[in-house]
């Protein structure tokens, strides 16, 4: 994970650090459920206590991944995207080539994409091809099927 490079608008890294510091106070109330159930006697045969030690595993290694994305994440604006391409933070309208249907996206990182908004991660398969690509220009998207053509139609800032 150390050359991997996540986006997120201030607004996402102001949510993660937000789930991290409430991870973190989670701590002590797992902690004390240790030390309750260790009470209740033998380990082996405890499962409060095992209960309680998968629990602190698990939140343990999800304040490792948050701190982890926290240190590889690059903040994007949507007011300041560049629109000569398609970019992070753009809005792009798409034309499919076979079925002539319009659709626009807005190009967004990982903690800010949304389906049905049409919101699109830079990291899925439609992000990643459309990126980089200017108006006019056609974008293949290849499925387990088959392959779709977008050609850009317009580019502008989302929101």
């Amino acid at each position: 994970m150390t050359n991997i490079v996540m986006y997120a608008t201030a607004e996402g890294k102001k949510k993660l650090e937000n789930e991290l510091n409430s991870l973190v106070a989670q701590r002590g109330d797992i902690a004390a459920q240790i030390k309750e159930a260790r009470e209740f006697g033998d380990l082996k045969e405890n499962a409060e206590y095992a209960a309680a030690r998968e629990a602190q595993n698990n939140l343990e290694i999800r304040i490792k991944e948050v701190e982890a994305t926290l240190q590889h994440l690059k903040i994007f604006s949507y007011k300041t995207a560049d629109t000569s391409k398609v970019n992070l933070g753009t809005a792009v309208t798409v034309e499919n080539l076979k079925t002539k249907k319009q659709e626009t996206y807005v190009i967004t990182g990982f903690m800010e994409f949304d389906i049905e908004k049409n919101y699109i991660s830079n990291e899925s398969p439609k992000g990643k091809a459309l990126l980089g690509k200017k108006v006019g220009e056609v974008a293949i998207i290849k499925t387990p099927i088959s392959s779709i053509e977008l050609k850009i139609v317009k580019i502008s800032k989302a929101g």
